[in-house]
């Protein structure tokens, strides 16, 4: 169990759960006791709380930061050093990343594009006029609400986190990909590295992709300083060309050519909203810089050597940080690039040549006959005159079988790649070329050889939320099942272990089951709110809870599926295995019922029959024998959806002499909500009954057709 939870830092922040893991910190949920308000708790791991420099930096900076006030930006509310601790306390977002939106969306509406665009850019320039560059804005750094709202995080992190980080490694991956080309080079950052880093979020939120890729950070990198990007209406052609063009003007490789200021690209953004159809009167064909620009507005110009000028604050009275922004640019024009390339160029000449000598040694021919033909080694493949053979196969085979009986120079070069697979480790499971294709004695054939299944190893989850410990395992392969169990210890919804333990090692793929907690056995509870979720989540709590759910549907205009009412309210304590009832809604539109009374007139006898219909269609019918007892009341419900209007009318025939006649018709008017529904009568003809009895009588089964 995460020994964090359920302390309070200060006496005032309550630590409620883990909900992220960083390079630089530990991420909790929080309840700020004195605000009565959730928040989230950013705690430095150790290794760079041990140092004072660090600390000292992270301190001035972060209470900077704090001072930021924007709609678009995570607000920070307090930055907490003790002895033992280090924290900073953040606005709790519920939402999503953008990395996470664009891998739901795929390819994201320009439109939408945009909207986002416009909000990040709005941060930015609030954090540029007080003088703090982010230097990080990347789309895992940027949180989408469900109401389309924009929270940039994280500003100054990247800053720390490369005085502790000197190098670039896969744990960089996520922010190379936005790295501006001066940031790449090492050179002097200014707020035109934001811009270029946005001009990379847009163009993945346009096409899907980013910009450039490849194995290594390193690589991706040098992209930035040297390579053009594929043209993004070339990768989605329904973009605009002037939202192209801002794409491309943000991401200029000399900042010089960029947008200067986040206002700028705002600028052009709005207008582009405006005209969807504008084109700029700038052109880009590459992302070189080379592009043409007008003259420089000396307003513009002013204005950013203002910003150039403002320094951040210092708010630490104790210390004397005269040089803090000096060393930081210093820090800056060291590239963590150099070295690294100096050794991946030398890594290259030097496999290139190891290639060629074995090469050389090894040759790429069988042995040569007395006539010149090939002749191949192994035993049963035939070898044409001209050195041709009919592809064997290899899929199944061991690396060690198929290069002894194949490769060595008998008939071909075995190029292996290993692979975790399904197939046993060593055992070939590809190839590239296919069983009877025609190839040449010498060939060098690229197989893959299996390593096995991969072996993960179980990360140690207990402590955390049920939710946050099965993402967590789905992440690293694994399959999740759950099942509870009591404990006096540890908080119920919580986990106690897994099984198998943690840090044991699993083939990749494998069921891990976490066991939840529910708390002590005779543990009362308050009931959870069920009201507004999906049924199967209801249905899940419940289960959790330990409580049996029973589900009552009914027809109502709320989502399908949806819980509309609990037999237990919130609140009320429940004991475990209580049933509780839940209301779930149909989709349907509840039906209104309106009852319809006919009387009839004093002096009617006989037997008749009488046919009720609903616009037009025979509903129901029945014969009665109405007696001289004084008046006669028919009553039939009608039906409908608010907004339905139904015409209703009674036919009535005479047993007696088979002649028939419409009695009466109504219009029933449903309305919306609580309004009673309107009956407004059409038609009546009291004289009917004494007509049908007349054997001469004029009414047939067709008239009065047109009442219905």
């Amino acid at each position: 169990m995460d020994n964090n939870i359920g302390k309070k830092l200060d006496g005032r922040y309550e630590l409620l759960e883990l909900i992220g893991v960083g390079g630089m910190a530990d991420i909790y949920r929080a309840r700020d006791i004195q605000e009565n308000r959730i928040v989230a708790v950013k705690i430095l791991k150790t290794e760079f709380a041990g140092s004072d420099e660090f600390l000292r930096r992270f301190r001035n900076e972060s209470k900077a930061i704090a001072l930021l006030s924007h709609p678009n930006i995570v607000k920070i509310y307090d930055v907490g050093f003790t002895e033992k601790v280090q924290f900073i306390v953040m606005e709790y977002v519920d939402g999503i990343t953008l990395t996470d939106y664009i891998e739901q969306q795929g390819v994201l509406k320009w439109r939408d594009a945009v909207h986002f665009t416009v909000q990040i850019l709005r941060a930015l320039q609030h954090a540029h006029d007080r003088g703090i560059v982010h230097r990080d804005v990347k789309s895992s750094n940027i949180m989408l609400l469900r109401d389309g709202t924009i929270k940039v995080m994280d500003f100054g992190i990247a800053r720390f986190n490369r005085e502790n980080n000197k190098t670039m490694s896969e744990k960089t991956i996520g922010s190379v990909h936005y790295i501006s080309p001066e940031q790449a080079r090492g050179d002097i950052t200014d707020e035109r590295s934001d811009i270029y880093s946005v001009g990379v979020a847009l163009y993945e939120m346009l096409t899907g992709k980013k910009p450039y890729d490849g194995d290594t950070p390193v690589a991706i990198a040098l992209k930035h300083m040297q390579s053009t990007p594929q043209k993004p209406t070339e990768l989605n052609s329904t973009i605009p060309e002037g939202l192209e063009q801002i794409v491309l003007r943000a991401m200029q490789k000399e900042p010089a050519a960029r947008y200067q200021t986040a206002g700028e690209m705002i600028t052009d953004l709005e207008e582009f909203k405006k005209n969807p159809g504008i084109v700029f009167d700038y052109k880009y064909n590459s992302t070189d810089g080379t592009a043409k620009f007008a003259d420089k507005n000396p307003a513009v110009e002013q204005e950013k050597q203002r910003r150039k000028n403002m320094v951040v604050e210092d708010y630490d009275d104790d210390d004397d940080d005269d040089d803090y922004d000096d060393d930081d640019e210093i820090e800056e024009r060291r590239s963590p690039l150099i070295p690294i390339l100096f050794a991946v160029g030398a890594a290259f000449v030097i496999a290139t040549v190891f290639l060629v000598l074995m090469l050389l040694a090894n040759g790429f021919g069988g042995k040569e006959s007395s006539d010149g033909s090939q002749v191949s080694n192994s035993g049963g493949i035939s070898v044409t005159d001209g050195g041709e053979f009919n592809m064997p196969n290899l899929i199944g085979m061991t690396w060690d079988e198929a290069l002894s009986t194949y490769g060595d120079g008998k008939l071909m070069k075995l190029v292996p790649t290993q692979e975790y697979n399904e197939a046993k480790e060593g055992e070939i499971f590809d190839q590239e070329f296919v069983e009877g294709r025609r190839v040449k004695q010498g060939v060098t054939v690229n197989v893959k050889v299996s390593m096995g299944i991969k072996q993960v190893e179980i990360q140690d989850v207990s402590g955390r939320t049920a939710d946050n410990a099965e993402k967590t395992l789905k992440r690293d392969g694994f399959k999740v099942s759950k099942t509870f169990a009591d404990s006096e210890d540890i908080a119920e919804g919580h986990v106690i272990k897994t099984t198998p333990e943690a840090h044991e090692f699993l083939p990749q793929g494998s069921t891990v089951v976490i066991v939840v907690s529910n708390g002590a056995a005779d543990k009362m509870f308050y009931m959870p709110n069920l009201v507004g979720m999906p049924m199967e989540d209801a249905t899940k709590r419940c289960e959790e809870y330990k409580l049996n759910a029973t589900l009552k549907p009914v027809d109502s205009d709320v989502e399908k599926g949806r819980i509309i009412e609990q037999s237990i309210k919130e609140g009320e304590k429940v004991a475990p295995n209580t049933e509780v009832i839940l209301t779930y809604s149909t989709g349907e539109i509840p039906k209104k019922e309106c009852e319809i009374n006919v009387t009839l007139p004093t002096n009617v006898t006989g037997e008749y029959e009488f046919k009720y219909f609903v616009d037009g269609e025979l509903i129901d019918s029945k014969t009665l024998d109405v007696g001289l007892i004084g008046s006669k009341t028919i009553t039939y419900t009608v039906t409908g959806k608010p907004g339905d209007e139904k015409l209703f009318a009674i036919k009535v025939k005479s047993t007696k002499t088979g002649n028939d006649g419409y009695y009466l018709q109504v219009r029933v008017t449903f309305k919306e909500g609580d309004e009673k529904t309107v009956v407004e009568q059409i038609y009546k003809d009291s004289a009917i009954f004494s007509r049908l009895l007349k054997e001469d009588s004029d009414d047939s089964s067709d008239s009065g057709t047109s009442l219905v």
